[in-house]
């Protein structure tokens, strides 16, 4: 029987916003940032992976629950991990693309539980963080590790500067799409216009962008095919300044991906 696909939902993210950095909580809800660059702000949302509803929006990262002032200025934040129903997120360094500092959030009860603005993330090990302090030691930068409790933020145990050990932990995570059970595309060069695709069971999702004519724009497209037959077909953007890489992704037996810039479509594989 071939496999059936349709979709379930989609969900607007505003007028003017670009859906940014898709992750999933342990309860595989999706979640993710939605930037308004006109206005340079940003926010986090969280849906519902079933049904699309929406379980927060326009949530904005502040130093504390009952802080107004956004982190990164409400415009540069990122996420970093997810761990069972939190969401962890980090903000930049002072004319720096390094990340710095460690928000634990709580999309669906929109509040924040912990924050370290004095750590950065180096990497998620399950039951604890690896995370270091930036210090300067004789006029060179060092950087002290700790290993931190993801619930609480608080230090379990003091690692120090050396790297050994942090380099052993970090070599030991999982990388993200591994541990969130995400399958990503990868890039096809072969033909005569940039392409992506994932191989998924039987069938697979391929994307395509191509420049229309006047040689200022993209198009980008995506199918699901089963063999040589395509059986769902969208259009990722029509007016895009560049293709639309990395657009979408698979978990379980869901597509997402992101349309214009600001909306997310879930298609089911089953």
């Amino acid at each position: 029987m071939a496999p059936e696909f349709c979709r379930r939902w989609s969900w607007h993210g505003g007028n003017g916003s670009m859906i940014w950095q898709l992750m999933f909580l342990g309860s595989g809800n999706v979640l993710g940032i939605k930037r308004f660059p006109a206005r340079r702000s940003a926010s986090l949302f969280c849906l519902d992976s079933e049904t699309g509803r929406n379980l927060c929006d326009d949530f904005v990262l502040a130093y504390g629950d009952h802080s107004d002032t956004p982190v990164g200025d409400g415009w540069m934040i990122g996420l970093e991990t997810t761990h069972g129903e939190l969401t962890f997120c980090h903000s930049y360094q002072q004319g720096s693309p390094e990340h710095l500092g460690i928000w634990a959030v709580d999309l669906p009860g929109r509040h924040v539980v912990w924050s370290r603005p004095d750590l950065v993330f180096a990497a998620n090990l399950g039951d604890f963080f690896l995370a270091y302090r930036t210090s300067v030691f004789a006029g060179f930068p060092e950087r002290d590790y700790r290993l931190v409790d993801p619930l609480t933020g608080c230090e379990l145990e003091h690692i120090g500067t050396g790297h050994e050990r942090p380099n052993q932990l970090r070599n030991q995570a999982e990388s993200e799409e591994s541990r969130q059970g995400i399958l990503l595309p990868e890039l096809l060069l072969s033909g005569p216009e940039p392409g992506e695709r994932i191989v998924c069971g039987a069938s697979r999702v391929e994307s395509c962008h191509h420049m229309v004519a006047d040689g200022g724009s993209w198009v980008s497209g995506l199918k699901i095919l089963l063999e040589d037959r395509t059986l769902y077909e969208d259009t990722m953007a029509t007016n895009a300044p560049m293709p639309l890489f990395n657009n979408f992704l698979i978990r379980g037996s869901a597509l997402y991906y992101i349309k214009d810039n600001e909306e997310l479509t879930s298609v089911l594989i089953k």
